[in-house]
């Protein structure tokens, strides 16, 4: 917290000493630089955080804008402007957030058909500005009589851009600090683990474009007051673009990093356009080169020279509190699978299965490779919907519902590959997965959320064979094969799901280490009574720990019963022989 007052103090110190030191106009020209900044500000937090790039941000700034025009143009009281803009602001990035939920909800990979998607709607945006004169004074723009409060664009409108530049940036490195700003950046980084963990993703990103849409909205109302004119380019492409140099150039990753690369990118704009002929070939230049050195821009850059100044050390750890309970089921409830089919184009990869588990224990699902074990997992935690039957879980249906339901209603995953936030910390990994099936809107806005541990989570920290307390500072991303699937596995469990699905959990794990995993896997569910389903290859491991063996064949149930049973199966025999690590 000291650090982002002292980030944010600093910064106001700089913006109110400019004039004094460089003079009215020149301050005049740097506020239109920070009031583009700001809108940069607002990609940079949705582009950097959710990895999904706005291109028609324009649009949102230039109907702000002209929205402001006529506000200001109606002759209202101060307080009054101010309430107006306050509503069209909000208006504006709720319905930009409505938009978003409809594209992001039940799909993953639709960040460039939103990115599209905006481009187009400012494209439009400025075809409808040029062509409509009575609402947007047509392609010569429309004039706005004063400013916000009748304040002076070249003189104390100055300090308003000043004010609002350092709240943005204030808020902003206030959300990297919460709950909030640790979700996006996991939606970026690894969207299915979150959705298995019960995190509603559309909302997320929806969410994220709401602030997105905001910060362009203030930027819209400053601009239009700064410069008493707003014309449709505005809102169209070019402009667009250039929000995204700027943010690109400057840094998207840090709130500092939109402001410095428009105000770096203003200043050489202003003082080469007039003195060398080829100045925007130079600007190109300049942004090939960031992009392709530093990624994270100019300001990551000089993190990298001065972490310690402006980018402060590793923050401690909070003092840990119990999490909040789960409201679950007081007991496991059986798993139930009634003639279940899954089809593909024209590939039937479920072909009708039937079976019941028991309400808790262990069951191992076996069979060759196709035969539909993975694909079970997928139907049941709803990643592939069902083409015909249905399937129960506590006497409710669970088939082709989205994904994040699962969690919510005690149904946990764990794949194959071991999948984790690669660029997160295993600290901030854990504390995603405390948060999972247990928060809600408010907890993600409290910095108390991040201190939350769990019973199960505080037996797996204690376990000094697993030993993840003491990687809790290092990337997940950096971690041996063993120590990732020991990570996902606690991920998956601390939620305390009724229903644990298991891929291959000792899948590329030493000798030493599959102990450990059928350990820690028989402990869960000694400890809580879950149901677990297990697939698995090495038929040791099931013997040793499964109560029932499940054996699938060309998408169909060959057999099911304890492991005797299963062994002495002739059909079994015939189409499936286990091996042994």
């Amino acid at each position: 917290m000291v650090s982002i007052v002292a980030i944010s103090g600093a910064l106001l110190g700089a913006l109110l000493l400019f004039p004094q030191l460089f003079g009215e106009f020149a301050a005049y020209q740097l506020g239109l630089f920070l009031i583009y900044g700001i809108a940069g500000q607002g990609i940079g937090f949705l582009w950097g955080k959710t990895g999904i790039l706005p291109l028609g941000q324009a649009m949102f700034f230039g109907i702000a804008a002209y929205g402001c025009a006529h506000i200001l143009n109606a002759g209202l009281a101060m307080l009054a402007q101010i309430i107006a803009l306050i509503v069209v602001v909000l208006v504006l990035s709720l319905l930009a957030a409505l938009f978003a939920m409809a594209i992001f909800r039940g799909k993953q990979d639709s960040g460039p058909f939103f990115s599209l998607s905006t481009l187009a709607l400012a494209m439009l945006c400025e075809q409808i500005a040029n062509t409509s004169p009575a609402l947007t004074g047509g392609f010569n723009g429309l004039g706005i009589s004063d400013a916000i409060g009748g304040l002076d664009p070249f003189g104390s409108f100055y300090y308003v851009i000043a004010g609002a530049v350092t709240i943005c940036t204030f808020v902003l490195l206030m959300f990297d600090r919460l709950p909030f700003g640790l979700i996006t950046k996991a939606v970026s980084q690894n969207e299915p683990r979150l959705q298995l963990l019960g995190f509603p993703t559309h909302w997320i990103k929806a969410s994220a474009f709401f602030i997105s849409v905001l910060f362009a909205g203030i930027a819209g109302t400053l601009f239009a007051s700064h410069q008493l004119f707003v014309t449709p380019t505005s809102t169209g492409f070019a402009l667009s673009a250039q929000l995204v140099i700027w943010t690109a150039v400057g840094g998207r990753f840090h709130p500092l990093g939109p402001l410095a690369g428009a105000v770096v990118i203003g200043w050489l704009t202003l003082e080469l356009r007039d003195v060398f002929q080829y100045w925007e070939i130079v600007i190109a230049l300049l942004f090939i080169i960031i992009v392709i050195k530093s990624p994270g821009g100019f300001v990551d850059l000089f993190a990298r020279l001065i972490p310690a100044g402006l980018f402060p050390a590793k923050r401690k750890s909070p003092v840990q509190r119990d999490a909040p309970q789960i409201q679950l089921p007081e007991k496991a409830a059986p798993l139930v699978f009634k003639t279940t089919k899954l089809k593909i184009g024209p590939v039937e990869i479920l072909n009708g299965v039937n079976f019941e588990t028991p309400a808790a224990g262990i069951v191992a699902i076996i069979g060759p490779n196709g035969a539909g074990k993975t694909s079970l997992f997928n139907v049941i935690s709803g990643t592939l919907k069902t083409t015909f039957g249905c399937i129960l879980h506590d006497q409710r249906r669970i088939d082709n519902r989205a994904i994040h339901l699962g969690m919510r209603s005690g149904i946990g995953r764990k794949m194959q590959i071991p999948s984790v936030f690669s660029e997160l910390t295993v600290q901030q990994n854990l504390a995603i997965a405390t948060m999972a099936a247990r928060s809600n809107i408010f907890d993600y806005f409290r910095f108390s959320t991040l201190s939350w541990i769990t019973s199960i989570e505080k037996r797996l920290l204690d376990n000094r064979v697993l030993d993840l307390a003491r990687l809790f500072e290092h990337r997940a991303g950096s971690l041996s094969q063993g120590h990732r699937q020991f990570l996902e596995f606690a991920m998956t469990t601390i939620p305390n799901p009724r229903l644990l699905l298991l891929d291959e959990p000792c899948a590329g794990l030493s000798h030493g280490e599959t102990e450990l995993m059928t350990g820690l896997v028989s402990d869960y569910q000694q400890n809580t009574g879950a149901l677990i389903l297990l697939i698995e290859h090495d038929m040791s491991i099931v013997k040793s720990i499964a109560n029932r063996v499940l054996v699938m064949h060309q998408g169909e149930v060959l057999a099911f019963g304890d492991y005797q049973d299963v062994q002495e199966n002739r059909d079994v025999k015939l189409v499936y022989a286990g091996d042994t690590k």
